[in-house]
């Protein structure tokens, strides 16, 4: 159930590719946390796209540069292990370099920053969830 932000130059992503982006990380996100694809689950990974002015970007202190995408990662501590990471980065970074428009077999500037919340420190609805809450959501549990 990762909540992810997308912070890209402006023009990095048509709307069709935030669309199959987002369904992509949507799936990626979730695999690398071994949760099941369920409704349920899909409906708690939230992904925002932040566009910023070619002019707000800096690199190195000056204007301007390479087009670098970040992405910044919540998710349940404990939920991705090193190995999921460990796909999340690679299987993010590939999606991306697709849906940007990068050439292939180029080194693609992809930032993954990716922070553990305890359960606790995670508010849903009022309360809390636990990691068997979104691993083994109720069968009839509508999405979001």
């Amino acid at each position: 159930m990762p909540l992810i932000y997308v912070n890209a130059p402006e023009g990095t992503f048509s709307p069709e590719d935030r669309d199959a982006l987002a369904e992509k990380l949507t799936t990626i996100g979730l695999d690398s946390e071994k949760l099941p694809q369920h409704p349920f689950d899909r409906s708690t990974c939230w992904i925002y796209f932040r566009d910023y002015p070619h002019g707000s970007i800096y690199h190195g202190g000056k204007p301007g540069g390479t087009k670098v995408i970040s992405l910044e990662v919540n998710s349940f501590a404990g939920l991705p292990t090193t190995e999921g990471k460990l796909y999340l980065y690679q299987h993010f970074t590939d999606v991306i370099q697709k849906h940007a428009n990068a050439p292939q077999g180029a080194r693609v500037p992809v930032y993954i920053i990716l922070r553990e919340v305890e359960t606790r420190d995670w508010g849903v609805f009022g309360h809390t969830l636990t990691i068997d809450d979104v691993r083994k959501p109720h069968p009839e549990l509508a999405p979001i």
